[in-house]
């Protein structure tokens, strides 16, 4: 195990970095999208995921490629997907970045002491991918996209002006987990098999099928059912085999009353 107090060597914090995903969900200005690989790039990540960018192409675009400075070859590899959903489906770990505080979200914590967290996850095991989920820049994630990641992070800001560019917003995310990489150890008890956000994602929708099914979820008027049920398995970080366990409890339930 490494020392905390000695920092990683470059070539493993520049592998670990690679396992740091920024998803930008519904970006509207080219422009942004070039800087945020040039944010990128400077701190050493590269996995970039447009979800429903405004223009589809916008990664060619001739003002995104100038604004990059550098990091074309970021724009060039980045994908772009239809939901946040399958952006973060084969990560472990996502923090949406907002200002604003949700009612019944999951904790929200200041963006150094989340990625502290996260970067504790990926110094544990290299099979694990987290996410950096950035909103558009008029209206932010929703409520539904904040539900599929795991915790909120808040930068601190001036209470007087708060308003951060998409860019700069990434800069100091990226800067954070670069600096947290530098300096981590990692815990015995993140050593395990953790769900990905995919496997999660599917042990919900049988969770939310099967409380329908049952008579005990009205679809016609489900409150706040399956809000609740997202916040108490964020806080259990739930291992494959818990997601599987719970899958076939649930599918033999169904069997049984069928």
């Amino acid at each position: 195990m490494a020392d905390a107090n000695v920092p990683a060597r470059p070539a493993e914090l520049a592998a670990t970095l690679q396992r740091v995903r920024v998803v930008l969900v519904e970006t509207s200005h080219p422009g942004n999208v070039g800087s945020v690989a040039r944010a990128m790039k400077t701190m050493g990540l590269q996995d970039l995921v447009l979800v429903q960018p405004r223009d589809a192409a916008v990664c060619r675009n001739a003002e995104a490629v100038a604004l990059a400075s550098g990091a074309a070859d970021l724009l060039q590899d980045a994908r772009v997907a239809g939901t946040l959903a399958q952006a973060i489906a084969d990560c472990h770990h996502a923090i949406a970045l907002t200002s604003r505080r949700r009612e019944l979200s999951h904790g929200m914590h200041a963006l150094r002491a989340a990625v502290q967290m996260a970067a504790q996850e990926l110094a544990a095991d290299r099979s694990r991918r987290i996410a950096l989920v950035f909103g558009s820049e008029t209206y932010g994630l929703s409520n539904d996209q904040i539900d599929l990641c795991q915790a909120i992070a808040t930068i601190p800001t001036s209470p007087d002006y708060a308003s951060l560019n998409l860019s700069h917003a990434v800069q100091l995310a990226a800067y954070e987990m670069r600096l947290a990489l530098d300096d981590s150890e990692p815990e015995s008890s993140a050593l395990r098999d953790a769900a990905t956000i995919g496997d999660v994602e599917g042990f919900f929708a049988h969770l939310q099928a099967s409380a329908v099914e049952s008579g005990f979820l009205d679809p016609a008027s489900p409150k706040r059912f399956m809000t609740r049920m997202r916040r108490l398995f964020t806080r259990a970080r739930l291992e494959r085999e818990e997601v599987a366990i719970l899958r076939g409890l649930l599918g033999a339930l169904d069997k049984r009353r069928r």
